[in-house]
């Protein structure tokens, strides 16, 4: 990517970011997306099924052209194709599949609406839990098709874009610090520390010093505002925006025996001009702890190492025991977690 390139990402990938809503967004990226596709006209909709027509359209151009577009959304080849396709940016060119745009209602509507649009590049951002789904649209009116370049780049950049919806969905009514602080708390169960673009922490939530305390023992594992050593380069190069392709969120994941701790970085909308980041944790066991109280602890390693996918053998030199030994523990396993084998063992401890 060449630097004047990598800057206009930057650019786009700031905008991103900063905005709190869907006219926001337009306002702050619309020109960078439409110079840096060569598009002549972009469009962005935000959809949910509580709003009046299902779909929220903000374009400077197009507006005319997609404001009855619940009524023929279902007639549209580009909605009919990204809805079997979501998050995979696409061209016009697949989605016709070799019908002629002239065919298309689409078309017949643009030409109502006054408009010369010949090609179109679009995805439809649909996110874990629909929380935050909508969509962004390119089109121009040359005869020339989007470049296939265009295309990855649009795909590339999809992660960021999703990333923007879900937080118009999750904070985009909220106004201060409290009600911030509020929805967080809704999130049951939810172990989070938000901090600031220098690091410095503004809220936490949850069991976060257990958890903290448990994988980084000692003081020199963690900076002064005791946030992990470990996470640090992560977190600046996030920061500073080096690495604006896999943002608005990324992930750091340790291992460590029979557990992971896995900690989502996400950038937050500015709340009175500071700029916040969330660091979710998460610890992720092998198998379910809740096991601890059905198996004895031998029961339990044992248990472990079979999901894990080790032989009775294996088991047996891992524990330092007999194999016969370490069978008995399996099968005292199975008995008290009432499953028939490891098949079921495996299954068991994925659905808990």
């Amino acid at each position: 990517m060449s630097r004047v390139l990598e800057q206009k990402v930057l650019d786009l990938a700031s905008g991103l970011l900063e905005s709190q809503d869907l006219a926001q967004l337009q306002a702050r990226t619309e020109s960078l997306l439409a110079k840096l596709f060569q598009a002549d006209h972009v469009a962005f909709c935000r959809m949910h099924p509580d709003l009046p027509t299902l779909f929220d359209w903000k374009a400077s151009t197009t507006g005319h052209f997609l404001q009855s577009y619940y009524q023929w959304y279902q007639n549209d080849f580009v909605f009919r194709w990204l809805s079997q396709h979501p998050n995979i940016a696409s061209s016009d060119t697949e989605m016709l599949r070799g019908r002629k745009l002239e065919e298309t209602e689409t078309y017949r509507r643009s030409r109502e609406s006054h408009l010369g649009l010949r090609h179109v590049l679009a995805v439809l951002l649909a996110p874990e839990g629909q929380l935050g789904s909508g969509a962004v649209a390119l089109y121009t009116d040359r005869d020339k098709p989007f470049p296939e370049e265009s295309r990855r780049l649009l795909q590339r950049l999809t992660p960021a874009l999703s990333g923007a919806f879900v937080n118009f969905a999750r904070f985009g009514a909220l106004s201060s610090h409290n009600q911030l602080l509020e929805e967080l708390l809704d999130q049951h169960g939810t172990h989070t520390i938000v901090v600031d673009a220098q690091r410095r922490e503004v809220f936490r939530i949850g069991a976060v010093r257990s958890l903290l305390e448990n994988w980084f023992p000692s003081r020199s594992d963690r900076d002064e505002g005791g946030i992990p050593r470990a996470w640090r380069d992560r977190m600046d190069a996030l920061m500073t925006g080096s690495v604006p392709l896999n943002l608005p969120a990324d992930s750091w994941r340790e291992k460590r025996g029979l557990s992971t701790l896995e900690v989502c970085f996400t950038r937050l909308p500015s709340i009175n001009g500071r700029s916040l980041w969330e660091l979710r944790l998460k610890e992720v066991h092998v198998v379910p702890e809740k096991w601890r109280q059905i198996l004895t602890p031998r029961q339990f390693e044992a248990a472990a190492l079979v999901v894990q996918g080790l032989a009775d053998k294996e088991i047996a030199d891992k524990l330092g025991i007999t194999e016969d030994t370490a069978k008995d523990h399996v099968q005292s396993a199975y008995k008290r977690l009432k499953v028939s084998g490891r098949a079921g063992l495996i299954a068991l401890a994925l659905r808990s």
